[in-house]
């Protein structure tokens, strides 16, 4: 368990779980540099060096490819295709890496 000033970095036993890239919208702009797919909240993201992210709430990042670091105010931990991590709590971080992920926002209530 990791912590940002309230946000909790927990990597998750099981690996990354897939999801089909064909489920989300690209756009042909491109955010921060990255191509990013949009299903709802959920994020199919494919950055060639570094993503910046704002968790508000729950959410779970999967690495689909790649390799590279998570980074937020109080460290980093690295990462490589098939890990697969839970954020809880609002925080800034970043996804450094040449990589593809998803991110799956839990649905508020």
């Amino acid at each position: 368990m990791i912590y940002n000033n309230g946000m909790e970095l927990n990597k998750i036993a099981g690996g990354a779980r897939i999801r089909d890239k064909e489920a989300f919208c690209f756009s042909e702009k491109k955010v921060q540099g990255a191509l990013v797919g949009k299903n709802g909240k959920d994020l199919y993201v494919l950055s060639p060096r570094r993503f910046k992210l704002f968790a508000e709430g729950r959410e779970r990042l999967d690495i689909l490819e790649g390799e590279g670091f998570i980074k937020w105010k109080r460290g980093e931990i690295p990462f490589a295709a098939g890990d697969a991590f839970e954020a809880d709590g609002a925080g800034e971080y970043e996804v450094n890496g040449g990589c593809a992920f998803t991110l799956t926002r839990e649905q508020q209530s």
